[in-house]
């Protein structure tokens, strides 16, 4: 037994255009709250103008913190600084060796400072995290992945 629709073909496709237009309108007004969202975030990153050695001061950690979370940039900034090397054609071999070194022994005294914390302290996993990047990139590099 065929069930016919109570208001006809006519109606129904209107019906049905209406609600996928509906539909369009709301992804619409989703997409522009988003964007116009997105636009509020960049106009307020552009008003804020501390920079992160002022947040950094301004924060109530510890004297083995502080020295931790310094290694700590010290040992991404030469991650960077050896991406560079690595990535531009000004790189010689002593230059990406001496940056090896250089991340090789900041990790050693960052592993070192990370007895210093409590146990507790998420920081200590932080540092297990860049240890464990700075040792894997080492030993790509000594191996020649980027050769």
């Amino acid at each position: 037994m065929k069930v016919d629709k109570p208001f006809g073909t006519e109606f129904n496709q209107a019906v049905s255009k209406n609600t996928q237009s509906q539909k369009m309108d709301r992804a619409q007004a989703n997409f522009s709250e988003i964007l116009e969202s997105a636009r509020n975030i960049q106009e307020n990153r552009a008003d804020i103008s501390i920079s992160n050695s002022q947040l950094f001061n301004s924060m109530d950690f510890s004297p083995a913190q502080k020295d931790a979370i310094s290694r700590s940039e010290e040992a991404l900034t030469l991650l960077n600084h050896l991406a560079d090397l690595l990535d531009g054609s000004t790189g010689s071999i002593s230059s990406v060796d001496s940056a090896v070194s250089a991340l090789d022994s900041n990790t050693e005294e960052l592993l070192s400072l990370k007895e210093n914390l409590e146990q507790g302290d998420p920081l200590r996993q932080t540092i297990d995290e860049i240890a464990v990047l700075t040792t894997v990139e080492k030993i790509k590099i000594t191996r020649g992945d980027y050769s």
